[in-house]
């Protein structure tokens, strides 16, 4: 597993991208106030943990303005029913002190889709006060991060996002 940060460039007067940690199919970095979780491999109940237990700390150190997102390879497996409720839950137990929360199903074509239809409906079942909106790339949800990001610039999000992969 690699801790730390890891900086990269950024663009002027914007964050830099910081590597938190990077092993077993989950890539969790900050730029600014927004945490990235890309996920590469399946969830699993430990990876998941990490995953929240991130955001849990950024939300109580930033609270209402902290934003997440969360990007899912089209190459990275569904994961099981519990990570699954885990992640509704993870969201909406902040409530209004979660800024916005911003879901990448990457991918195009009838799978991506079915899973971005699917994942929407979760979400207005569990009828969460923080914003939340899907996307199928990166670009598109900084576009949208950016309107919650409290004038801190986001538009490198994507480039140094690809340059980390």
């Amino acid at each position: 597993m690699t801790s730390g940060a890891r900086a990269h460039e950024s663009a002027p007067g914007g964050p830099t991208l910081r590597r938190i940690q990077d092993a077993d199919g989950l890539l969790l970095a900050s730029f600014g106030p927004v945490l990235v979780a890309w996920w590469t491999g399946k969830p699993t109940p430990e990876t998941f943990e990490r995953q929240r237990s991130e955001l849990a700390a950024r939300v109580d150190a930033n609270p209402g303005r902290q934003l997440f997102m969360c990007v899912v390879s089209s190459s990275a497996p569904p994961p099981e029913q519990a990570e699954r409720e885990g992640s509704a839950k993870m969201i909406s137990v902040h409530g209004e002190r979660l800024a916005g929360c911003a879901c990448v199903i990457e991918g195009q074509g009838f799978r991506a889709a079915i899973t971005r239809t699917v994942l929407t409906g979760i979400v207005v079942l569990t009828r969460t006060p923080a914003p939340v909106a899907f996307f199928e790339n990166v670009k598109s949800a900084q576009a949208w991060l950016q309107s919650r990001a409290g004038g801190t610039n986001l538009s490198d999000l994507p480039a140094q996002l690809d340059r980390l992969r």
